[in-house]
């Protein structure tokens, strides 16, 4: 909200003005054990160093989006409440692809530049340690079209993209700062209110639940609160001609589709059996009523995708009609992508290096999935991927050390062979380690512990180590970090 003139830092400015003190203010400050600094513009991930921003702790982001009557063009005003963790004489914000119309740091116009994808803030006076500010950004941008995003080759990270009279999101892992200003790194995420302006003719949806649907005009504004801490590189909005049906499902949550009016009695069939099927079977494996959403549900674009954005899961129309259901086995792909919901959505990785407890925890679960439902074996796929893995850390490097340049193009690092099915190998190989049953406590461990949190590596080698009384530090640190992989446990036989 905007400073007035009573607030204790413009109060006690306005004392030194009167007592005559600022004379000797720059001497003060010469020797002030903290003096105001530029904050870092990222927090030092490897695999993505201009992601994030150092200075401050994000405490809750709102997104206002409103779209021009052809969805070719849109404005966001982004407001991020944050908490200042040093002395900041200006903080960075990640932003790309948009031009800037106004910067305010609690209510007031600040300074600002930009260089490369940052945005960098000079707000009118300093910020203290430990001082909570928001600032807000207002951009306007033009809307990619399908065309136009092959053409740039900029990957899954994206942004926003239209096709016809539709609009989705894909921002992993650094899309979220083309479409507004954001600390667009998973380690600084926080609760969100997104707020989309559409025409009327078009529905809207988002992550979290709807709040609030105002008409008005031609348009109508839909507000919707994402309570879990959102994830920046999760943000999904979606506009276009569909319909929103509601059920209830395991446990009091509520499941919400987002389905094409032309194809919603088709799709829905599928998602009404699926959907609750899979959060059962989660939860078998994690802990009954261990899901860590009260509302979620499924975007069905015809742009296609598949994306676990947070509570609203991006699933292709077309793979979701009977036919091409059984066809395509859209059900395994569901159970992938609700697996997210506990690795990756509810744990977000603390670098970007942790991507395989995002990764290869889905992979893992849906190959449990695939052995209930279609009596597929679990470990014929695991000594599949045995007989390869050494090949791919030979390429991309160790599953938890990746290079960098490992993955093209280079935005989509480290979403390569390791992150997914060498993730999911590791975890395999944990469990013939220490047995099922001990490998069930670590899984229901983690999830629990670090629920709307942030986790990496070392915390789950220690975790797990906690929870099954063992010393698994260099088992697990061989699987990880090594150029090679490991003998399997209990499968002495297996070759790479």
């Amino acid at each position: 909200m905007p400073r007035n003139i009573s607030t204790p830092r413009s109060a006690a400015a306005l004392a030194a003005v009167v007592l005559g003190l600022t004379a000797c203010a720059p001497a003060e400050a010469a020797h002030a054990p903290n003096p105001p600094r530029p904050g870092a513009a990222g927090i030092g991930d490897p695999i993505h160093p201009g992601l994030g921003n150092g200075g401050y702790q994000v405490g809750h982001y709102a997104l206002n989006l409103r779209f021009a009557k052809d969805l070719k063009h849109y404005t966001a005003l982004s407001t991020v409440r944050a908490r200042a963790t040093q002395a900041l004489s200006r903080f960075d914000l990640d932003l790309a692809g948009t031009t800037v119309r106004e910067v305010t740091v609690d209510g007031r116009p600040a300074r600002w530049s930009r260089t490369g994808e940052e945005l960098r803030v000079t707000p009118a006076m300093p910020l203290q340690r430990g001082e909570r500010f928001t600032v807000r950004v207002q951009v306007q941008a033009p809307v990619a079209d399908t065309q136009q995003v092959t053409k740039l080759g900029v990957g899954g990270a994206y942004g926003m993209v239209r096709y016809g009279s539709w609009i989705q999101t894909s921002s992993q892992p650094s899309g979220a700062h083309r479409i507004a200003a954001l600390a667009d790194h998973p380690a600084q995420k926080a609760p969100a209110t997104i707020t989309v302006t559409a025409p009327y003719r078009l529905n809207s949806i988002a992550n979290g639940e709807l709040t609030a649907t105002r008409q008005h005009g031609a348009d109508t504004t839909r507000t919707f609160e994402s309570r879990q801490r959102l994830a920046p590189e999760l943000l999904q909005i979606g506009v276009g001609p569909f319909s929103v049906v509601r059920h209830g499902g395991p446990h009091g949550t509520t499941l919400r589709y987002a389905l094409p009016r032309r194809q919603a009695h088709a799709i829905e069939p599928q998602l009404n059996k699926t959907v609750p099927e899979v959060m059962r079977f989660l939860e078998q494996h994690l802990g009954r009523g261990s899901f860590p959403l009260r509302t979620y549900g499924v975007y069905a674009s015809p742009l296609g995708g598949e994306l676990e954005t947070q509570s609203l899961t991006l699933l292709a129309a077309e793979t979701l009609t009977p036919q091409a259901y059984q066809d395509n086995g859209t059900d395994a792909i569901v159970a992938h992508e609700m697996s997210h919901e506990y690795f990756g959505n509810s744990v977000s990785p603390r670098r970007w290096s942790d991507l395989w407890l995002n990764e290869g925890h889905a992979v893992y679960y849906q190959s449990l999935w695939g052995a209930k439902a279609y009596g597929t074996s679990v470990e014929k796929s695991m000594r599949e991927l045995y007989q390869e893995i050494n090949t791919h850390l030979g390429e991309e490097g160790p599953i938890a050390a990746p290079r960098p340049d490992a993955v093209k193009p280079r935005t989509m690092a480290p979403y390569g062979w390791n992150a997914y099915q060498g993730g999911a190998l590791t975890l395999y190989a944990l469990r013939e380690k220490v047995g099922e049953a001990a490998f069930q406590r670590i899984e229901s461990a983690w999830v629990r512990q670090y629920q709307d949190g942030v986790a990496g590596t070392e915390d789950y080698i220690r975790l797990a180590g906690r929870v099954t009384g063992q010393d698994l530090s260099a088992f697990l640190r061989s699987w990880l970090y090594g150029e090679k992989v490991p003998e399997m446990p209990g499968h002495p036989d297996w070759r790479s």
